[in-house]
């Protein structure tokens, strides 16, 4: 402590002080019946023979000077007594629990008036304007009091930086002074009218305020940190560490206070106990700056969860340029315990810095942004970027709290020095000239960043308080890029390529208010029409830079049209891809239907016909409830109670189609999914098996792995029309990798074609695979390469299409595929090598022909130069295979010429079509070198 006493302070003053003799020490309006006690308190600084020479006067509301109205008597009074002159007896006693010295209805004032002390009929000291009425000015203390400052003298002119104010109705509804929520600060009150030993005015070290575990006490909010000072009054010197007063020059940093810190000479060495403390000041007036040494008289809260100084009543700056002596506290990461956040997540525990300059030390990693945009903040973590727990490990309840809490106590949220919505995000400290060239991304890196450290919400009371590190000046922290944007797809060769992608709700119905989709339901993408044009030019500019000859896409608008007019999201997309190429080289699947379930999204996929065409003999098919009541394994399923892929919180229905590779003639099976998200979709039934067990899967997790099942189930049967042991699902499972929708499907002989540690998804700071490409075993052989582009999830959402939140739209840049989505998309090359055409080959197709056509209603010659024909074939067959080259092509011009009608009839037979036998002549030719 350093005590600071009225008696030991004042005592030595000099000049006006010690020729004054006394002074008036605090002045009182109280809330009792008739607004008593009303008087005001005394200090004798200088042993004084005869008081008569005294004397006090009232000015009330502003009226000017009324003279001497109360001469003290002709007595004697010690150097450090304290004397009360009050306007009755009765209330005095009750309220102060001791009688005054003198009474007098001089004293018959009010907090807006002013009190003059006399010497020898001269004005020594003043308190308030006595031509002003003090109703509204700031010495105002109505139904409260005014007490002086320590180290301040007598003054024939009033000095407002002088005295401490309770503030307007402090006293409302006191019985007395002991239980006043903020009471008088009398320093005389022994009972004995004021004779005795002076009580001190003490300074409270920030570190008795904070407390330790071992003094705190706990509240009715169930926080178990509340200062054992607890609603007391305290007078507090300290430094200034963060200036975040509103109105002042530094716009970045309004938090309606300032931090303080004792110098490193007045820490109390105990590291349990907070060497710092936030003053809310809420505007009081008196500007401070870093460096400053203040003196505040606040008293001591608690609020959302942090330790505070408020009700200010006043501070003085004492000193400037004082910040090296504060010791800047080193923090390490991860932290030895782990707290609760206001949102009930687990937090380090920091409470030993609460309020005070720290520096984290080493490097930091940015984990999440979602909140950049809207809040200024993002997450930082010691070590190595966190995966979800079960990308990892299978869903178990103790598992994930372990891993939630070892996690917990490795992160800290960085924020901006505002607590609004909507701030440019320039004001974080760091990312000034933001930009997409410039914005830091998840994974990027901060040097043991330095700042203040707080326990406060963000932009509002719902976001939940936690602790928060915020830097006290700009330029002191930096973000260094160590995970660079990749501007280019990966390259996985082969030549067929398969892409997953999440298109982020591209909707062409605009979502704003005013329409619904065709389906009838609200649209979920884009507001305006700005916002689409921007959507779509990302979009554009991903898939083109993909280059993928079949896409899967996810959460695209539920509306589809068996012929182009443009009037579908699909077919928007399709048109400006092809406007973008220059040429028609994409072309969508045509579910077979105009909406591919019941929800507002569905699923998509888009190829290039040039590289593959729909299976001669197949169709696209829809995995509807259904479809999947028709499957054996789901014979006993009740989907009235429990529905699969339709109705509400359900998976959105899937959709395949079988294409043939063109070059190579290989057919596969394409499935495009998107299982039930994580979220509770209003499901309240714990009891339910689609609950949040609690293990890391989320809700709805029963209700996604009976989707794979049916999926499964249901692809077996080869519902496109077209059996192939090619076959690829894609899109997003909504699972983690070691969770059972996903290990379901592995069991069923699936290959996933990403790690363990890949990701293709950030949330709540922890990376995963939510996408996928899976293909079976025999498609698995063909594979040539399979990466995922990381433009989306490591991306701020600020980057995106949106104009939410008040977003600048300088971020955007409309020339990149950056934040097309908030997936990442997953790329993925296959190698079908070309069938090399032979002459058996042209035989199995003639043979083909002659069947369809009917060689038995041919005319007779026909027939006989056709089995001539055949004969030939067959010799140059015979020719192939012994690998007899110049003879094999004289035979193979021999059968060229003789098939063109050059020596035959026009037809040989009904339905053997001549051009295709002439191009399997000369293809066989080709390859052959002839």
């Amino acid at each position: 402590m350093k005590p600071l006493m009225f008696a030991g302070s004042l005592l030595g003053l000099t000049a006006c002080g010690a020729e004054a003799g006394m002074m008036i020490t605090a002045v009182f309006d109280g809330p009792l019946s008739g607004g008593v006690p009303k008087g005001v308190e005394i200090f004798v600084t200088e042993d004084i023979a005869d008081l008569s020479v005294y004397g006090l006067g009232s000015a009330n509301n502003g009226g000017g000077s009324d003279g001497e109205e109360f001469t003290f008597p002709a007595v004697s009074a010690a150097a450090g007594d304290y004397l009360y002159v009050a306007s009755e007896e009765t209330g005095f006693t009750a309220f102060f629990g001791f009688a005054p010295d003198y009474t007098s209805s001089a004293m018959s004032i009010n907090g807006d008036d002013a009190i003059e002390l006399f010497h020898n009929g001269q004005v020594i000291d003043l308190f308030g304007d006595i031509n002003v009425d003090g109703s509204g000015q700031p010495w105002d203390h109505v139904d409260g009091w005014a007490a002086r400052i320590s180290r301040t003298g007598p003054s024939a002119s009033f000095d407002l930086g002088d005295w401490l104010f309770s503030g307007i109705d402090a006293l409302d509804n006191a019985a007395d002074n002991l239980t006043a929520a903020t009471p008088v600060p009398l320093s005389g009150s022994t009972g004995d009218g004021g004779s005795g030993e002076p009580l001190p005015h003490e300074l409270q070290l920030i570190s008795a305020i904070q407390g330790t575990p071992a003094t705190q006490g706990s509240n009715q909010f169930g926080e178990t940190d509340v200062s054992p000072l607890i609603d007391r009054q305290v007078i507090v010197e300290a430094i200034v560490t963060g200036d975040f007063q509103d109105g002042d020059a530094d716009d970045a940093r309004n938090l309606s206070g300032f931090f303080l810190q004792e110098e490193a000479a007045d820490e109390d060495g105990d590291p349990a106990s907070s060497e710092g403390l936030f003053v809310y000041d809420d505007g009081f007036g008196v500007d401070v700056n870093p460096g400053d040494r203040v003196r505040v008289y606040g008293t001591v809260s608690q609020y959302f969860g942090e330790t505070q100084l408020n009700t200010v009543v006043a501070v003085e700056v004492l000193a400037t340029d004082q910040l090296d002596q504060v010791a800047v506290a080193d923090i390490s990461l991860p932290a030895a315990a782990v707290s609760r956040a206001q949102n009930g997540s687990y937090q380090p525990d920091l409470e030993a810095w609460e309020g005070m300059l720290v520096r984290i030390n080493g490097d930091l990693t940015v984990t999440e942004q979602y909140q950049l945009d809207r809040f200024n903040e993002i997450r930082l973590v010691a070590g190595e970027r966190p995966y979800q727990f079960t990308q990892l490990s299978s869903p178990d309840v103790a598992g994930l709290d372990a891993h939630l809490q070892a996690l917990g106590a490795r992160q800290v949220v960085y924020d901006d020095g505002l607590n609004v919505q909507n701030a440019a995000i320039d004001n974080l400290d760091g990312m000034a000239g933001y930009r997409e060239l410039t914005a830091p991304r998840m994974g990027d890196m901060v040097a043991s960043p330095t700042g203040v450290l707080d326990y406060k919400w963000a932009g509002n009371s719902a976001s939940g308080a936690t602790w928060r590190l915020r830097s006290h000046r700009d330029g002191s922290n930096t973000f260094t890029s160590v995970n660079p944007r990749p501007l280019q797809a990966p390259g996985v060769g082969g030549n067929l390529s398969l892409a997953s992608l999440n298109v982020l709700n591209f909707f062409t119905t605009l979502d704003d208010g005013s329409q619904n989709t065709a389906l009838g339901l609200e649209p979920r993408g884009a507001n305006t029409a700005q916002e689409l044009e921007r959507q779509l030019a990302k979009t554009v500019n991903a898939i083109l830079a993909l280059d993928a000859d079949v896409l899967g896409l996810v959460e695209i608008e539920n509306h589809f049209d068996s012929s182009n007019d443009g009037s579908t999201a699909v077919e928007v997309l399709v048109n400006a891809l092809n406007e973008g190429l220059g040429e028609a080289v994409y072309d969508y699947v045509y579910p077979g239907t105009a909406f591919a379930g019941s929800d507002a999204i569905a699923t998509a996929l888009v190829y290039k016909p040039s590289v593959l065409r729909l299976a001669p003999g197949s169709a696209p098919a829809l995995l509807t409830d259904t479809a999947a009541a028709q499957l054996e394994a789901f014979a006993d399923h009740d989907f009235a109670a429990d529905p699969i892929f339709e109705g509400e919180a359900t998976n959105r229905v899937p959709l395949a189609a079988s294409f043939e590779h063109i070059e190579s003639g290989e057919v596969l099976t394409v499935a495009v999914n998107h299982f039930k998200s994580k979220g509770s979709s209003g499901l309240e039934d714990s009891a339910s098996p689609n609950y949040d067990q609690a293990d890391g899967a989320g809700f709805w997790n029963a209700r996604r792995e009976l989707a794979a099942r049916a999926l499964s189930a249901w692809l077996d049967t080869a519902p496109t029309g077209v059996a192939s042991e090619h076959v690829a699902l894609l899109g997003d499972f909504n699972a983690y990798a070691m969770e059972s929708p996903l290990q379901y499907l592995l069991q069923q002989g699936y290959v996933n074609v990403e790690s363990p540690q890949d990701y293709s998804y950030v949330f709540d700071g922890q990376l995963g695979t939510l996408d996928y490409v899976l293909l079976s075993d025999a498609l698995a052989q063909a594979m040539t390469g399979a990466q995922i582009w990381h433009i989306n999830a490591d991306e701020a959402d600020a980057l995106d299409y949106n104009l939410d939140f008040g977003r600048l739209p300088s971020y955007f840049d409309a020339g990149t595929a950056t934040r097309n989505s908030d997936h990442d998309p997953l790329l993925v090359g296959l190698q079908f090598n070309a069938v090399v055409p032979t002459v058996a080959g042209v035989l199995e197709s003639l043979a083909s022909a002659i069947d369809a056509g009917g060689i038995d209603n041919a005319r007779l010659v026909d027939r006989i130069r056709l089995v001539l024909f055949v004969a030939g074939l067959k010799v140059a067959e015979q020719l192939e295979q012994r690998d007899h080259g110049a003879a094999l092509c004289r035979k193979l011009d021999w059968a060229d010429r003789l098939s063109d009608g050059e020596r035959r009839p026009s037809d040989w037979v009904s339905g053997a079509a001549v051009p295709d036998l002439n191009a399997q002549l000369r293809a066989v030719s080709a390859a052959r070198g002839c």
